[in-house]
């Protein structure tokens, strides 16, 4: 395990101490050193970056950076167990009711992105924990990379590309998507703006998602219909919504074989919305003409993955949101709301809303 921590040694001793409230006195703030860890910098986000060089140019904080993955509940607990701020890059690292308990001293949880699926919220709450986001910074990226997915799987480009290096020039036919029916389950920004787009290349929307009551369908512009309607009609399917219970394995074989043979899908969410093993087999016996994934139910995807054999599963390593522009705007939100937490200001606060069974 490879760390790298920046230390005020003359404050050290402060740092084990814990405080009684998310604000700290700005008056007390010179005389005590505040923890920050960030746990699951793997693959590198936040190292070497100018919103690491803000956090540790602070002299309030002691910073220590975790560049591998936990291994499990008692690995996370172990690296955060004295900290009052998780800085949380990935997904992966869960934050459940076993290791909330266990980390009195936690104060804040700054998660990098969107998604707080991974984190027990309920817990949070109850353990007086301030869970915050960076909403909104990829919104544009991750509606582009799920349009270029689509557009990839729809005009064959890998497997013609790739014939063309081998000294070939094939001929055979793509799929046309202007006049197609996209559609797009999940209604928040993000499929919001791949609805946009994809009007713009003259596709038909239509769009599903949990919660329709909460959306103004006049200002979303989106035709909401019912979840089977949505799957036998649309030529093509792209997934933008939260990670929750409700939405683990919301597409299983019993929803991929409703869609057209000819259709495809595209995932640029949470991973384990799609059942893998259901997509794979349906993309192999020729159920489903293709898939465009950017997330995956386990991450890095294994080796022994069968998606990786098929040529009409198109994969990328869950980059969409990865862009220049978007990782250098969500770094600087996260750190944002990492120092104005210690100003007694809560920027990007994520409220536990309890499900329709817990109300």
């Amino acid at each position: 395990m490879l760390a790298r921590r920046n230390t005020t040694p003359s404050q050290s001793d402060s740092a084990q101490g814990t405080f009684p409230a998310s604000r700290i006195d700005r008056g007390n703030r010179a005389a005590l050193l505040v923890k920050v860890v960030v746990i699951d910098d793997a693959p590198p986000v936040v190292s070497d970056t100018p919103a690491l060089v803000r956090l540790r140019s602070s002299p309030e904080i002691e910073l220590e950076l975790f560049d591998t993955l936990p291994s499990g509940t008692d690995e996370i607990v172990e690296r955060i167990a004295t900290a009052h701020t998780v800085l949380n890059v990935r997904a992966s690292t869960r934050f459940d009711y076993e290791v909330l308990s266990r980390c009195g001293r936690l104060k804040h949880l700054a998660l990098w992105g969107l998604n707080a699926g991974h984190v027990d919220l309920e817990s949070a709450q109850r353990f007086g924990i301030t869970v915050t986001n960076t909403p909104g910074i990829a919104t544009a990226s991750v509606a582009e990379h799920a349009l270029a997915l689509l557009l990839a799987i729809a005009h064959r480009v890998r497997q013609l590309d790739y014939r063309i290096h081998q000294g070939e020039w094939p001929r055979g036919m793509i799929t046309q998507l202007h006049g197609k029916t996209l559609g797009i389950l999940g209604a928040g920004r993000v499929g919001q703006q791949m609805a946009a787009i994809a009007r713009g290349i003259g596709m038909n929307v239509i769009a599903w998602t949990l919660h329709p009551e909460l959306y103004n369908r006049a200002t979303t512009e989106l035709e909401f219909v019912d979840l089977s309607t949505l799957l036998t009609k649309s030529d093509a399917i792209s997934i933008h919504l939260r990670g929750s219970e409700e939405t683990h394995h919301l597409i299983g074989s019993a929803e991929l074989s409703q869609m057209k043979p000819s259709a495809f899908v595209i995932n640029t969410s949470r991973g384990d919305m799609i059942d893998e093993q259901a997509l794979e087999e349906a993309l192999r016996d020729g159920a489903l003409a293709g898939a465009g994934l950017d997330t995956f139910e386990s991450e890095p995807l294994s080796a022994d993955s069968r998606l990786r054999t098929l040529p009409n599963a198109l994969l990328s390593p869950h980059t969409a949101s990865t862009t220049d522009a978007a990782l250098a705007s969500s770094l600087k939100m996260v750190v944002d709301n990492v120092l104005s937490f210690l100003d007694g200001d809560v920027l990007n606060k994520v409220n536990f809303e309890p499900s329709p069974r817990q109300r």
